[in-house]
């Protein structure tokens, strides 16, 4: 079963930049190991209904002081191609399979929230 793990009310910078992700979230993407800031997440459009279709994304984090965590990649590609606009949230969710311990994450646009 998929856990929710982001609901993100987008902003201007969101759709124009790089997706914002509050701190407390970290917790539920990849470690980073070895002194690295940054992780790919392949991540699965859960709004597509007709073809399967991934996103590769990347989360990193700031060098020093507050992690201030971001979503760039293909994130730009991901609001143009659903025509994501300030106010529409973004849910992320993680899944992981019990038989092989390997984690999953999905990511579904949700409309016309003010």
């Amino acid at each position: 079963m998929a856990t929710l793990v982001l609901e993100k009310k987008l902003t201007r910078t969101d759709i124009n930049s790089k997706l914002s992700v509050p701190t407390r979230c970290l917790n539920h993407f990849p470690v980073f190991g070895q002194g690295r800031r940054a992780a790919r997440l392949i991540v699965k459009d859960l709004g597509q209904t007709h073809i399967e279709r991934y996103w590769s994304l990347r989360l990193a984090v700031r060098r020093r002081g507050y992690a201030k965590p971001v979503i760039g990649g293909e994130w730009r590609k991901f609001v143009d191609r659903k025509g994501l606009k300030p106010g529409d949230v973004v849910l992320f969710f993680e899944k992981e399979n019990e038989a092989t311990s390997e984690v999953s994450y999905g990511i579904k646009p949700v409309y016309g929230f003010i």
